[in-house]
């Protein structure tokens, strides 16, 4: 590290403490628990499902047109 001084060190100790109380979970447990959500929540997103698209009051009816 360059130099720092007390106040920056100090700073720079409680962030490492208060990274070390997070609670963390193995890749091997998240991802699939991830993947399951995703799955689970893809009829519900709109740029996968064009149907749900259509029902959305915001979205331009027109197309760009560039002159």
């Amino acid at each position: 590290m360059d130099e720092l001084d007390e106040t920056q060190l100090k700073n720079h100790v409680d962030s490492l403490k208060q990274q070390l109380q997070y609670n963390r979970d193995k890749t091997s447990v998240s991802l699939p628990e991830l993947t399951k959500w995703i799955e689970e929540k893809m009829n519900e997103d709109p740029f996968l499902n064009p149907d749900i698209l259509k029902d959305n009051p915001w979205v331009e009816s027109s197309k760009c047109v560039i002159i």
